[in-house]
């Protein structure tokens, strides 16, 4: 019952990362040009799908180990949605911009919840494989 109500969570968080910086918390407007929190927002949408479909393969997981597999996946993946924006495409300058305020705060906290997520499955699974 923990693996299914952590794999809920875990889709949950990756649902919301994909769409949320799209629908929910946007990111700055696009002017003439767009800025770095744009793409930034583009590349949260393939990392949000990527855990919502470990979140479905963790649902349908029977072995342990594949769980914990799925668990360490969606951890790194959770890591590299906290990466995007903050070291590797980045966001907009000023820190009053609506990105700065709202969407990378409510990512990096749906990131952190998908980390500890992994974390329980992770050793909840351990537990079940000794």
């Amino acid at each position: 019952m923990k693996n299914k109500l952590m794999s809920i969570g875990t889709i949950v968080a990756g649902v919301l990362l994909a769409a949320g910086p799209q629908f929910l918390f946007k990111v700055c407007p696009v002017g003439d040009k767009p800025m770095k929190c744009f793409y930034t927002a583009k590349a949260l949408i393939a990392v949000g799908v990527i855990l919502a479909v470990v979140g479905a393969l963790q649902l349908l997981a029977k072995q342990a180990e594949s769980k914990r597999l799925l668990a360490i996946t969606g951890a790194v993946v959770c890591v590299m949605s906290i990466l995007f924006p903050t070291v590797l495409i980045g966001s907009c300058m000023k820190p009053d911009m609506a990105c700065n305020v709202l969407t990378f705060p409510v990512t990096h906290t749906l990131s952190a919840i998908g980390i500890v997520l992994q974390g329980i499955l992770f050793f909840v699974n351990k537990e079940k494989q000794r």
